[in-house]
């Protein structure tokens, strides 16, 4: 499902002149299906609020723009957002935190008890299973257990099975690596990825992590002020000076790295990932072409 926002506007307490408050401004942006997708910007640039308008957490205001996500109409008065909410997958920051139930079991299947009605008994415990599985947990192994016996990295596995359990075709991540360890960091990474390739087609990543976007993201949008000051690829994004002075953007280690070396008559171009920036490296210092 394509993505496709046109001049979003919202403004909390609208009806309240004086509490009034303008998240967003004329905010107009395509997703396409595949992508890896970031959404980066300093805290009160509006990124939460564009990404709660996705599934309908935060709903379009009159007049204020249009969201057409696959054959959802989100202006439409009949649009049906508890279908849209199994299709659009949302992971809040520390979702572990969200986590209620007795049991794994239960906690992931709670989706399905709202999304999906009429499964089976079997059938949510084959989704339950398949769910927490492309996780890497041991389903059977833990299924019984609390979620607040298991440790901190599986609990944000099971909380994330529970978005998985209905198949949303997109999934939306709130700083997904928050208060991860590097290697829990990395694990969880990887994840997404294999996610991305086996059980979900889009990504969308909302993070103050520039390392993450570098490292992971296929574009990103810079937000500032509820608005979008710029789109592209995470080269084109960190490689533009004057953008990142304006938005006021951390770089990202290999964008940094690359303007070190530059200072050194060093010439490295590479997309910023870590591997293509390590080979774009060892070119230029064995005199090779870049």
């Amino acid at each position: 499902m394509e993505i496709i926002v046109k001049d979003l506007t919202f403004t909390y307490s609208k009806k309240t002149k004086s509490l009034a408050f303008r998240a967003l401004s004329g905010v107009s942006l395509n997703v396409k299906e595949g992508e890896i997708f970031g959404i980066i910007g300093k805290t009160g640039s509006g990124k939460s609020t564009f990404v709660q308008h996705l599934n309908g957490l935060i709903k379009v205001q009159k007049d204020s723009g249009s969201i057409i996500i696959g054959d959802f109409d989100l202006t439409d008065k009949k649009c049906d957002y508890k279908l849209l909410r199994a299709k659009v997958g949302m992971m809040f920051q520390y979702p572990e935190h969200q986590l209620f139930a007795e049991t794994v079991y239960d906690d992931v299947a709670f989706a399905l008890k709202n999304f999906a009605p009429d499964l089976t008994e079997k059938e949510i415990e084959s989704r339950v299973r398949e769910a927490v599985t492309i996780t890497g947990l041991n389903y059977d192994l833990i299924k019984e257990k609390s979620p607040f016996d298991l440790s901190g990295g599986q609990r944000r596995r099971v909380a994330i099975a529970g978005v998985l359990v209905a198949k949303p075709e997109i999934l939306i991540l709130d700083e997904p690596a928050a208060g991860l360890d590097p290697k829990g960091k990395r694990e969880f990474l990887e994840l997404l990825l294999r996610l991305k390739n086996d059980f979900v087609k889009t990504i969308i990543i909302v993070s103050h992590d520039m390392n993450l976007v570098a490292e992971y993201c296929t574009r990103a949008a810079v937000f500032m002020g509820g608005e979008i000051l710029a789109t592209g690829t995470p080269k084109e994004i960190f490689s533009d000076e004057m953008l990142i002075e304006k938005s006021g953007l951390d770089l990202p280690l290999t964008a940094s790295l690359t303007e070190k070396f530059k200072v050194k008559g060093v010439a490295v171009d590479s997309d910023l990932t870590v591997d293509g920036f390590v080979e774009s490296l060892c070119r230029a210092l064995k005199g090779g072409k870049i």
